[in-house]
């Protein structure tokens, strides 16, 4: 399963999704801070989700 965590830059929840097999990504408006920039998407999670930020 494919999983964004909204409002997330400690990586908390996105690690435990990925720790279950998901490939989950973490996005926030802040840098990141979980160990895994390759995980994290800075950004506004709308925005996003939108289609109309360039990820």
């Amino acid at each position: 399963m494919n999983v964004l965590v909204a409002c997330e830059c400690s990586q908390t929840v996105c690690k435990e999704f990925r720790a279950l097999g998901h490939e989950a990504y973490s996005c926030d408006i802040e840098d990141q801070y979980g160990g895994h920039p390759e995980w994290h998407i800075k950004g506004d999670c709308l925005e996003i989700l939108r289609g109309g930020a360039d990820v």
